[in-house]
């Protein structure tokens, strides 16, 4: 399938591209904020760019048919299957960031500190955005 953002058009990134907005999401409970009427709280710009890269995350890429081809990271190669060390983690940065510049609205992702645990990597990711620069720190 094609890439669902691609518009056409000329001039600048934010000329081009609506407002990025999201539903908001709590990270922590993994469920989505509501306003107090009960209605969806809704994010945007950077909030929203957050909201979408932890979704993607959550996606493995070519299994759901409701999904485009570029939505969604390639990520259960690596469960299991070799040691947690700094190559590993090189090679598991690059799918990250392959999967989020699917995104045009994240002009660029670089890699600010890699943690290990036994069984878990984290990354402290910078997204360049089209709003500016944002961090977020992923487990994968």
């Amino acid at each position: 399938m094609a890439n669902p953002f691609m518009t056409g058009g000329t001039g600048s990134a934010e000329d081009v591209l609506p407002v990025f907005h999201e539903f908001a999401w709590d990270f922590e409970r993994n469920t989505f904020l509501y306003e107090p009427d009960g209605s969806h709280r809704i994010v945007t710009r950077n909030e929203a760019i957050k909201v979408w890269v932890w979704h993607v995350l959550q996606c493995e890429r070519y299994r759901y048919l409701a999904y485009f081809d570029d939505y969604g990271i390639e990520l259960e190669q690596f469960i299991g299957t070799g040691p947690n060390d700094g190559r590993r983690a090189g090679e598991l940065f690059q799918y990250v960031k392959e999967g989020l510049l699917a995104n045009p609205y994240i002009t660029d992702v670089t890699n600010l500190r890699i943690e290990r645990t036994k069984k878990s990597i984290a990354m402290l990711l910078n997204l360049s955005t089209v709003y500016g620069d944002t961090a977020m720190r992923i487990e994968v």
